[in-house]
């Protein structure tokens, strides 16, 4: 299929907007026993339905009603309308700020939350984080020379000395962090971001790389050996399947989602008692069973297989070599910078 702008704008920024898309389901109003919660689907909601959802259930009385479809478009027109028919949302950290900045969250009861082992990065007035994940460097070991294993983003860049196709995920976020780091910029100094030096160093990939735009192609690709690497959040799991894959945490840009509470929602009460059962240690370290994303409650961790507690974002250790993705910097800049992220890409 051709590379139209039109095509490439409309990928592109759904890309970079949202993890997945899942189907939007419509959803009953609650009664005074029930929250609803929207979601993103798939594995990582069941898994926060059998951790979360039911010991809440059993625990309060408190049913949890799941839909799918994270639309700040949806929740904005819920707002205005003052028709709310969402309770809950576990909204990642870039489209926080703009739901805050919008007016469309109600700010946390802190009094009723324990977060003095939270992540201070993941707290803020109207967010709690209530998981971490990242997006690393990420490589199929049978694609490599044998005893060559990429220790970070230079590496990813040298295909002189590293060979096999890279694959590039089809929109500007992370994608310029990445390009900055292999290009020197330490990472403290990466925000606010440098686009145009940051789209001359991804300019030198261009010729080796395979463009991809959903989660699941990454996957594919690595794992048939079209690319020898590629920047990617799932290769914990497959490292845990058993599969030859290894990651690199050195400049693996960390994000978080947080617990949310939609503006005008009459569940206020409930929420928090939720978000509050949420944080617990016990609680995160259940959904690490179920989905490989970090929790943010650091007496999380004693309470989690070690095998797979090294392969969190939050462990301390990967932590400190990452870089925690700035969402107060992408809230207002993502349109205009993915429009020259594509313009860029069709020369």
């Amino acid at each position: 299929m051709k590379l139209t702008r039109r095509i490439l704008v409309r990928s592109a920024a759904a890309s970079a907007l949202a993890i997945g898309a899942p189907a939007i389901v419509r959803n009953p109003a609650a009664a005074a026993d029930e929250l609803v919660f929207v979601g993103f689907g798939g594995a990582y909601q069941e898994g926060q339905k059998k951790a979360l959802f039911e010991p809440f259930e059993r625990e309060t009385g408190i049913k949890i009603v799941q839909t799918t479809g994270v639309e700040l478009a949806k929740l904005k027109a819920q707002v205005q309308s003052r028709n709310i028919e969402w309770d809950l949302i576990c909204l990642p950290d870039r489209l926080r700020y703009t739901a805050q900045q919008d007016g469309l969250l109600e700010k946390l009861d802190y009094s009723r939350l324990d977060t003095a082992d939270i992540l201070a990065e993941t707290v803020s007035e109207y967010c709690v984080g209530a998981i971490t994940f990242c997006t690393q460097l990420t490589y199929n070991k049978q694609a490599l020379p044998a005893g060559v294993t990429p220790a970070g983003w230079a590496d990813f860049w040298n295909t002189a000395k590293i060979p096999g196709r890279r694959g590039l995920f089809s929109g500007p976020v992370n994608m310029l962090e990445f390009a900055l780091l292999a290009d020197g910029v330490a990472k403290d100094k990466l925000y606010p971001l440098d686009v145009a030096r940051a789209l001359k160093s991804l300019g030198k990939l261009k010729a080796n790389g395979v463009w991809w735009t959903q989660f699941p192609q990454a996957g594919q690709m690595l794992q048939s050996k079209e690319v020898a690497m590629t920047p990617w959040t799932r290769g914990p799991g497959l490292i845990l399947e058993g599969q030859p894959i290894g990651v690199s945490f050195d400049g693996a840009a960390i994000s978080y989602e947080g617990w949310v509470v939609p503006k005008g929602t009459k569940k206020f009460d409930a929420a928090m008692k939720f978000i509050a059962f949420a944080l617990q240690p016990a609680r995160q370290a259940e959904l690490t069973k179920h989905v490989v994303f970090g929790p943010t409650n650091k007496k999380a961790f004693p309470l989690v297989d070690p095998k797979v507690a090294a392969l969190l974002p939050s462990n301390p250790e990967n932590f400190r070599q990452g870089f925690l993705l700035n969402g107060d910097w992408w809230g207002p800049n993502l349109t205009k910078v993915t429009e020259q992220f594509n313009e860029w890409r069709l020369t």
